[in-house]
């Protein structure tokens, strides 16, 4: 069976059997000062990653809940939802530009703030700007990628699977590895996927997973694995 590997950030859950872990991010907490009055100006809140909604608690632990909150993905959701968050509406699908198509037809004229990284690869604000939402920013955490030193880097198979989740965890990668054309990359959404095509080039074998959360992804890698193991 062809080797699964998960590009991911530091002490993530290793919940899923047969993918090997490749922990090469972290997850960095940034401070904003005007975060309180900015959740005091607005109506709801907007969230595209689990990560911005534990910053957003590390931050202001209770003081946010009572605001209906609008996210991409069970992940987000779940998040909210152990920390007694309000979730109002989720993505049909996890794409920031389908995300925020889907809230311009429902928030249209509110005032909402966007609880984010320091950086991301979608369009989101200026489709809600456009869209007549008024939209206030609050960047809370960064991904840093981790650099590996050479006598702890692992050795990979010829036809080994990469999952990659986003941009972030490609650039960690390429940071650390060399790419080889042997090699396939699984990316979630259309963002990472062509992320993934600028930088590993046209000629690379890159596929976009048909799934929209990271655990049945790492399934579907699994399947894949399994199938060309048995051709």
């Amino acid at each position: 069976m062809r080797k699964v590997y998960y590009i991911t950030k530091k002490n993530t859950n290793r919940l899923i059997k047969e993918v090997e872990y490749l922990e090469l991010l972290e997850i960095c907490f940034v401070e904003d000062s005007m975060l309180k009055q900015k959740i005091k100006e607005v109506e709801c809140l907007l969230f595209t990653s689990k990560n911005a909604v534990f910053a957003l608690e590390h931050f202001m632990p209770k003081e946010w809940q009572n605001l209906p909150c609008y996210v991409i993905g069970e992940g987000s959701k779940k998040a909210l939802e152990s920390l007694g968050g309000k979730v109002e509406f989720v993505a049909s699908a996890a794409y920031g530009d389908l995300f925020g198509r889907e809230l311009v037809e429902i928030l249209r004229g509110k005032k909402v703030l966007f609880v984010r990284a320091k950086k991301v690869a979608s369009n989101l604000v200026e489709i809600l700007k456009k869209g007549g939402i008024v939209v206030l920013e609050s960047i809370l955490y960064e991904t840093k990628i981790l650099n590996i030193s050479e006598d702890k880097k692992q050795s990979f198979k010829e036809d080994s699977i990469f999952f990659f989740s986003a941009p972030s965890s490609l650039r960690a990668f390429l940071q650390n590895y060399a790419w080889r054309e042997s090699y396939l990359a699984l990316c979630i959404g259309k963002s990472t996927a062509k992320v993934a095509e600028e930088l590993l080039g046209k000629n690379a074998k890159i596929s976009l997973s048909p799934k929209i959360n990271i655990k049945d992804s790492l399934e579907f890698a699994k399947q894949l694995a399994r199938e060309n193991n048995n051709e």
